[in-house]
């Protein structure tokens, strides 16, 4: 019985192998991340979402100045309705313009953390549509690739277990096409150069 066992995981395991490697065998290997990294239009991706958090912290700027205003005018305000040296009527005065000064500051503080909110959200949204976009950009060029060189699987060498190990441990640079597929996704960017 325990022949019968070892023959079985024996066979079974050399179909598995050469389900797995195909007829010729051939593993090919990319490191995804160095290609995303590299990747001509994630750097331009990038360019465009640091831009846009600039305009963010610029809009904010201009609302924490407004915010520091309103504050002062309170400030003084508040100073002002304390003053005994002005008559009552003045004092209350005062106070009364300080209620809606602070009404108006509260309304500004809400419409910053409002602003600040919906736009980290709408650029958190689009960094991701991004990312998605150029990984399956990516995805698609090292399909085409493998294909045309009769790879028979293409394995992520950057790619990471649960406890943060890279899954794949050594890859031989015969079969590691991480800079052909970088050349093939970076040839128009070269291509758009020379034509200018």
């Amino acid at each position: 019985m325990k022949k019968f066992v070892f023959v079985l995981l024996f066979v079974s395991g050399v179909f598995a192998s050469s389900v797995w490697a195909g007829p010729s065998g051939e593993f090919a290997f990319v490191d995804m991340q160095e290609v995303f990294k590299r990747f001509y239009k994630t750097l331009l991706a990038q360019d465009q979402l640091r831009q846009q958090d600039a305009d963010i912290k610029l809009e904010t700027d201009t609302m924490a100045q407004q915010i520091k205003k309103k504050r002062e005018e309170v400030e003084l305000l508040r100073v002002d309705s304390r003053n005994k040296k002005l008559s009552k009527e003045i004092r209350e005065n005062k106070i009364q313009q300080m209620e809606t000064k602070l009404v108006e500051l509260q309304k500004l503080n809400q419409e910053m953390t409002n602003y600040q909110k919906l736009r980290t959200e709408q650029l958190n949204q689009q960094k991701q549509r991004m990312i998605r976009k150029l990984f399956d950009e990516i995805t698609a060029k090292i399909n085409e690739y493998a294909k045309e060189q009769g790879y028979t699987a293409v394995i992520d060498s950057s790619a990471k277990g649960a406890t943060g190990t890279l899954l794949v441990l050594y890859v031989d640079n015969k079969n590691n096409i991480t800079d052909e597929v970088l050349a093939r996704l970076n040839e128009e960017n070269k291509n758009k150069k020379k034509e200018n």
